[in-house]
């Protein structure tokens, strides 16, 4: 058993660090009206045959162990998530293609399964959140460099397409050069398919580096004191983890600028401003002082950044550029479309994965990369489970925000409120496999607490 809990243990680590990664089996794929259609694409991902293979592994644990161990702290929102599961799952019968509908209905599963794993199997937590980091860290250097190569090879082992800036539908900025002609800028993708869903996944990141930083300073200051307490038995270690995360935290940040995603940007300063309101208000004095601290490294950071790409960061705040106005007026159109497909779907939905599809029927005749998901999370999910199924999917969050509060967990609210922005602005944590398995992590993020005491 001793052996058995390890290999699950350990698994769930390499998990955490391949999450990012987006290796996958293509098993059949999408087309519509003569195009590669990624919405209707079937495929199996690295991530979902380990969390399979470590699902299975757990099971066989917990019979051996006769459910003795089992504990799952998330209980309380079972009826949120059982409803949110009905709900996806109904709409598979009101759905255009149901085999699509099936296999995101499995993604969903295998999130919430996730989720299970996460809250029930004991395992030493802060292990976990540095692999995460880890992963993430490996990601970022990716990114830094595709931006400073501008140019992004293909590795299918790693699940990386090729970004050419002078291709057109490569995510670019737009601006005018010092010499006055205009330049076609890549922006960093990292391993993942769209440079927001990068800033997105670093965003977090950065937040979650923040969060330990502040962790292990105190725990410093408090085994200076305790001369008899270390969470890690060696003084020592702290000072080189805490060289370590800033280093993290200057290749995060440093690579979330060069994704030049503008609602990225906002989740991560949000996120960091809520955390030190939440300082002020419980007044902890050495909480704000080390955030202050890193803000002022950040800072700075941006800063240098800034100078050095002045013209690109304008570019992308004003948004008055070609690109960025094309940018503006697909948004503008797809909150129409997605309105009209709420207004005739609006109990059962069009079905989980099925958005596209209702759009292509709405609009015929469209090239197939014109068919994109609403560039918003929650109408997406109106629209594609109807209005119960909304209604449970926000609950869940409401659940945790309330919980949050309850205890002044600045991390966890901090976190809801950068997932909150980003959910807003784009479509990619319920329409593409590697968002529906973060959402699920980053709720598992915000209840973390506190367990990282609990598993020293």
């Amino acid at each position: 058993m001793f052996k058995l809990k390890k290999i699950i243990e350990y698994s769930l680590y390499l998990l955490a660090f391949i999450l990012p990664w987006q290796t996958r089996l293509i098993l059949r794929p999408g087309s519509l009206n003569g195009g590669y259609f990624e919405y209707g694409s079937v495929g199996l991902y690295g991530t979902d045959i380990l969390l399979l293979i470590i699902f299975c592994l757990y099971i066989l644990y917990l019979v051996k162990m006769k459910f003795s161990i089992f504990d799952f702290r998330f209980s309380n929102a079972l009826f949120m998530i059982g409803g949110l599961e009905l709900t996806v799952f109904v709409s598979i019968f009101f759905s255009e293609d149901k085999s699509i509908a099936v296999y995101k209905y499995i993604w969903l599963l295998m999130g919430i399964g996730l989720l299970f794993l996460l809250q029930s199997f004991d395992y030493k937590k802060i292990r976990l959140l540095y692999s995460f980091l880890l992963g993430v860290f490996f990601q970022a250097v990716l990114g830094i460099w595709h931006f400073l190569n501008q140019f992004a090879y293909a590795f299918k082992w790693l699940g990386i397409a090729e970004h050419d800036p002078s291709t057109l539908g490569v995510s670019v900025v737009e601006a005018i050069g010092a010499d006055g002609i205009g330049e076609r800028w890549l922006r960093a993708y990292g391993g993942l398919d769209h440079p927001n869903i990068f800033g997105g996944l670093l965003a977090i990141g950065v937040l979650v580096v923040i969060f330990l930083l502040i962790f292990l300073k105190r725990n410093i200051q408090y085994s200076e004191k305790n001369t008899q307490y270390s969470i890690f038995n060696i003084h020592s270690i702290y000072k080189y983890l805490i060289l370590i995360f800033y280093f993290f935290l200057l290749t995060f940040c440093t690579a979330l600028f060069f994704t030049f995603s503008r609602s990225a940007w906002l989740a991560c300063a949000v996120g960091i401003v809520v955390m030190l309101i939440f300082g002020i208000i419980k007044k902890d004095w050495f909480y704000q002082r080390e955030l202050l601290k890193i803000i002022l490294f950040v800072s700075v950071l941006f800063f240098i950044l800034f100078i050095n790409f002045e013209n690109l960061v304008l570019t992308r705040v004003r948004a008055q550029s070609r690109l960025e106005q094309i940018s503006n007026i697909e948004r503008m159109e797809s909150y129409q479309n997605g309105f009209e497909i709420i207004k005739n779907n609006f109990f059962f939905g069009a079905g989980i994965g099925n958005y596209t599809m209702a759009l292509e029927k709405n609009n015929p005749g469209q090239p197939a990369y014109s068919y994109q998901p609403v560039h918003n999370v929650f109408l997406l999910v109106l629209a594609e489970i109807g209005v119960f199924g909304f209604l449970f999917f926000v609950s869940l969050f409401l659940y945790v925000f309330y919980q949050a509060i309850k205890i002044k967990d600045g991390f966890a609210v901090a976190l809801l409120i950068a997932l909150m922005i980003l959910m807003m602005f784009d479509h990619y944590f319920w329409s593409l496999h590697f968002g529906m398995m973060f959402l699920f992590f980053v709720v598992w993020l915000m209840v973390i607490k506190p367990p990282l005491l609990e598993n020293k």
